[in-house]
Parts: C-alpha cells; sequence; structure tokens
C-alpha cells in the first residue's frame, strides 16, 4: 500500500474546483472507457493476421483475407460482449444480493435523499455478508448498482452512512464507476498479471482516485467531517473482504485485499490511498 502526501501550500486533488467540472468529468471517463474497449477490439487483428498469411500460404490469399476477418470479427464481438456484460461480471464476482427499503431503512433513506441531490436517484442496492466493513460502486450506461457489508451498515452513524453513499453516488455520478466497471469487465482477466492492462486502468483513472472520490462526496453532503469520521471507522473495523478478486480493486471504497495481495501496482498506487491519509486530508478543509 502506498502513501501519498499533499502539501499545504498546493491544491488538494479533487478540490472544490474540481467537482465543479463533474460534467466534464463524466465525459472524460466515458471516452477512456469506451477508447479501451476500442483498443481491446482491434487486438484481434494481430492473430487474424497470423492465420491470414498461415491461409493464404497453405490454400490460397482469398482464403487468408477471409480468415482476418473471422478471426478479427469473432475478436471484436466478444470484446464488445464482454463491456455490455461488465456490471454483470462485477457484481457475480463481487457477491451480495439485492435489498428492499424495509430491509435496512436507514440505508435506503440516507441513499435516497442523496441520490435526490446528486441526480443519481436510481441505483440499486445491494448488500453483502462480511466479517469486515466496504462498499462499491458499479455502473454501465442504464444500470448502477451500490454493495455494502452488513458490518458497514451496523457500524455507521446516520452521518456517517451518508458520507459513504455520497463517495459511492458521486462515483456514479463522475463516470468513475462505469469506467471501473468497463474496464474490469473487458481487462479483469490480465490485471494482475500483465502490466500494461494494469497502467491503462490506472492511467485512466488518474493520481489518487480514491482522494478525489471523496472530494466529489464532501461537494455534495458540505461537511467533510462525516466522511473523515466514516473512513476512521472503517479502518478501525477492517476492510479487507475474504474472497474478493484482486482485479476488482480499483472499484471498493477502501483497500479490500490484505496488503494488496495480487493488485495490479499501478493500480494500488491510484486507488490504495490509507484511510488514516484520505481521512487527514479531509480534516484540512
Amino acid at each position: 500500500m502506498s502513501s501519498t502526501s499533499t502539501s499545504s501550500g498546493s491544491t488538494a486533488p479533487g478540490s472544490s474546483a474540481d467537482a465543479s467540472t463533474d460534467g466534464a468529468v463524466g465525459k472524460s471517463f466515458d471516452a477512456k472507457a469506451a477508447a479501451v474497449v476500442t483498443a481491446m477490439s482491434l487486438f484481434g487483428v494481430m492473430p487474424g493476421m497470423v492465420v491470414a498469411v498461415v491461409l493464404a500460404l497453405t490454400i490460397g490469399p482469398l482464403y487468408g483475407i477471409v480468415g482476418l476477418l473471422l478471426v478479427a470479427g469473432a475478436w471484436w464481438a466478444f470484446v464488445r460482449m464482454q463491456a455490455r456484460g461488465a456490471l454483470d461480471k462485477a457484481l457475480t464476482s463481487i457477491g451480495g444480493s439485492p435489498i428492499g427499503e424495509a430491509d435496512f431503512p436507514r440505508w435506503a433513506n440516507v441513499v435516497d435523499g442523496l441520490g435526490v441531490s446528486s441526480g443519481v436517484n436510481d441505483a440499486e442496492l445491494w448488500v453483502l455478508d462480511s466479517d469486515h466493513a466496504n462498499a462499491v460502486a458499479v455502473a454501465s450506461s442504464d444500470r448502477s448498482v451500490i454493495v455494502v457489508t452488513r458490518p458497514l451498515l451496523d457500524a455507521l452513524s446516520v452521518v456517517e452512512m451518508e458520507a459513504v453513499a455520497a463517495n459511492l453516488l458521486g462515483r456514479i455520478k463522475d463516470g468513475s464507476a462505469r469506467y471501473g466497471t468497463v474496464t474490469f469487465g473487458v481487462l479483469g482477466g490480465f490485471l494482475g498479471s500483465i502490466d500494461a492492462a494494469g497502467k491503462l486502468v490506472a492511467d485512466g483513472l488518474g493520481d489518487q482516485r480514491d482522494v478525489r472520490s471523496d472530494f466529489v462526496a464532501v461537494a455534495l453532503t458540505r461537511y467533510p467531517p462525516g466522511l473523515a469520521r466514516a473512513l476512521e471507522h472503517l479502518d478501525r473495523i477492517g476492510t479487507t473482504v475474504a474472497g474478493t478478486a484482486p482485479a476488482t480493486a480499483h472499484l471498493w471504497l477502501a483497500p479490500v485485499v490484505d496488503g494488496d495481495a495480487g493488485v495490479d501496482p499501478a493500480i494500488a498506487a491510484s486507488v490504495a490511498q490509507p484511510l488514516s491519509y484520505r481521512a487527514a486530508v479531509l480534516d484540512e478543509l
């Protein structure tokens, strides 16, 4: 886990100035996600060329062209299918189950209230059984889901819940949840094993992505101490979730894998800021 610092004379990443550009940030994340999908789609040309050369030399040039089109087209369709199914793939990996408003009324009321003010008022609520407290937001162009662990709901005050909800809804609103979900869908199998894949995801997330998400959250609540105390509370409870795929690390509110084991180093550098550091940055506001 990497530690970082913000000098007193500099502008903290994700400050209120950044929060005022939510629309532009959202378009930027969507463009980055589209670029990742396009790049992976074009990757099929490489094996297609190999097949084309073999067929051209052994059967004839026309068969080589057909082979290239078939292989590249099949890969293109596969990647697009992975991108379209990224949200369901992420939910399958994360786990949990949907809840109704009557199951956890405090949480449902908090999310509903913030949903109106944030403009994200259709997020599905899921709960995951775990020993520790963490949360995750996943999204596609037409659906968003917030998954929280039971210990988080059991331990946090309403003010702390509101801060966590604001962070997760902010990720959906600014597009980072969609970006993270799509990149997991098309690159998840390579994250942690191929450096280029992790760097591609991390470059899109940007430096100190979790800190920037905190600032988006407090732009919604107008109360930095609420999120600072929530992060400290989560730090005391613990945030690791047993059985979590390291490839989903960039989607979670807090570090979800013990010691970042298996998490791509570039992604860890972007999203694994210590909770104590994040709380301290918020306390400086």
